[in-house]
């Protein structure tokens, strides 16, 4: 296969994976600007490996179970989330609310691990979930880890992205609110992803610097401003440091 469809290959699986509703042959080629010929060719390449999948009655297709396979090898492989898992659980088990483990991918906030409160507010996020950083407390204390310079190159328009009714939307205002968490230890998130959530984080670090955010995150009724203050916040940074300090990156 030629460099130029190997590349176009990456654009369908990219696109698929924004859309994952799933999408019809002519629908990718309109969107990528692409002949159906080229688009079908390549779509026959990519299904009998598995990394797409076409539904049989739409005919519509999306992205192939072959990804959670090799997403499952990754996030096994990586150390902090088998140091992290034992203090999820106690946090889980602790707080019981949710709690996640996440890290700072190609400027988005990812999701590696997830222990959900079963009796709790169903929450849309999973493992592998990708959002924008500035909007969630996790992803908050991720962006305090980085320079002034760091954070606008994820920003660079200076707009933010409206999550939730208050969410931060001025690059300015993020900036006081990443030296606020950098002073306290940790982040809140208070509906500015989502309504009726509430969420805290604590950073994880090693060699000085934050590479992962441990959170709890519930409803509003049950994560009240005052229980964070008063038994929440505490319990998140404890566990945090203790999986710092088994880091050794």
């Amino acid at each position: 296969m030629k460099l130029s469809s190997i590349d176009k290959c990456f654009q369908i699986i990219e696109l698929l994976h924004e859309n994952p509703q799933s999408l019809k042959l002519s629908e990718i080629g309109g969107m990528l600007n692409l002949h159906p010929s080229s688009v079908h060719h390549m779509l026959n390449t990519l299904l009998p490996r598995n990394y797409i999948a076409q539904c049989p009655e739409t005919k519509k297709y999306s992205l192939g179970f072959r990804f959670l396979e090799i997403s499952k090898g990754i996030l096994e492989n990586m150390d902090i989330r088998s140091i992290a898992r034992k203090y999820l659980e106690e946090l889980h088990k602790e707080s019981r609310e949710a709690v996640h483990l996440a890290v700072l991918k190609n400027k988005k906030v990812l999701y590696i691990d997830k222990i959900n409160n079963p009796s709790g507010l169903s929450l849309s996020t999973y493992i592998g979930f990708v959002t924008d950083p500035h909007a969630t407390a996790g992803g908050k204390i991720l962006l305090a880890g980085l320079s002034t310079k760091e954070a606008g190159e994820i920003y660079q328009n200076g707009t933010l992205k409206v999550f939730g009714k208050s969410t931060i939307t001025n690059f300015e205002k993020l900036l006081e609110e990443l030296n606020k968490i950098r002073k306290q230890g940790y982040a809140i998130d208070d509906e500015e992803y989502s309504e009726g959530v509430r969420c805290v984080a604590a950073p994880i670090k090693s060699g000085g610097r934050i590479e992962a955010s441990l959170s709890i995150t519930g409803s509003i009724f049950t994560i009240t401003l005052d229980r964070i203050e008063q038994e929440l916040k505490d319990l998140v940074m404890a566990k945090a440091q203790k999986i710092s300090s088994e880091m050794h990156w």
